[in-house]
């Protein structure tokens, strides 16, 4: 086993934080150069680490090319779980879920769902257009393009965005900036401490809106029906209450804007 999956492992255990793991990846980034310096850098970085981590770890410096494209028959529900690298999922017409990868991933199959943990390194997944998403990730940029479905997305950090979606979001971020395109929506929950939030929606979408903010500004497009507003609120009726949109955004602005 290698030591990034070695980290892995202790994370799932419990032995050791995200914090860590994130610490000793980018040591283990910086050891992949080889050099004698790099590897005392490794080993400087692991000062103050329980015991346990540089155990795990101090049997291998070195890793091989881990670039690879896996296929997997057609997954109506994907897992994603990451500590860093950007991901990017595209929905297609398609019989089949592809994961591109060149970091260390490992995936689990079950009926039709299908988990996925990546240690390291960006990942790219074609799915079929009408999947469910659940993504948990420490940092990195998230993109997804052409899904039907539900997706739900906590992160730490990095920007989030999304573009002819339809269904139903649920996000909870830390910090980056959110930007999501829906074509038809059920209901969306954005929960967010810092980073600007845009919602682009379609003239005849029909929703309530309820946005909250303690340091940003509210800017929407739409006429609305039964509005009620203030410096840092504002609720209301986009055409028809069928759905529901509610943003919660500590420091950061919110837009709600028309396509095209």
């Amino acid at each position: 086993m290698n030591e990034r999956l070695r980290i892995l492992n202790l994370l799932e255990q419990g032995k050791i934080n995200s914090d860590e793991a994130a610490r000793l990846l980018e040591a283990l980034a910086q050891s992949d150069k080889g050099s004698k310096r790099k590897k005392f850098e490794l080993w400087h970085s692991l000062e103050g680490l329980p015991e346990i981590i540089a155990t795990a770890i101090e049997t291998s410096t070195k890793h091989g090319d881990s670039s690879q494209t896996i296929q997997f028959p057609k997954k109506s529900d994907i897992e994603f779980k990451g500590i860093s690298g950007d991901i990017n999922i595209i929905g297609e017409s398609r019989d089949t879920t592809e994961i591109q990868k060149d970091g260390f991933v490992r995936t689990k199959e079950k009926d039709n769902g299908l988990k996925i943990k990546a240690l390291s390194g960006d990942i790219k997944i074609l799915s079929d257009h009408n999947t469910n998403l659940a993504i948990k990730g420490i940092s990195g940029d998230i993109t997804i393009t052409d899904i039907v479905g539900k997706i739900d997305i906590e992160s730490v950090s990095g920007d989030i965005s999304g573009k002819g979606l339809s269904g139903s979001l649920l996000v909870n971020i830390v910090s980056g900036d959110i930007d999501f395109e829906y074509q038809k929506l059920d209901e969306v929950n954005i929960v967010s401490r810092s980073g600007d939030i845009t919602l682009r929606l379609p003239e005849k979408i029909e929703t309530k809106i309820n946005i909250e903010t303690e340091e940003g500004d509210i800017d929407c497009e739409f006429e609305l029906k039964d509005e009620e507003k203030d410096a840092h609120f504002l609720k209301g009726i986009i055409n028809k209450p069928k759905a529901m949109i509610n943003i919660n955004n500590k420091s950061g602005d919110v837009a709600i804007k028309k396509n095209g």
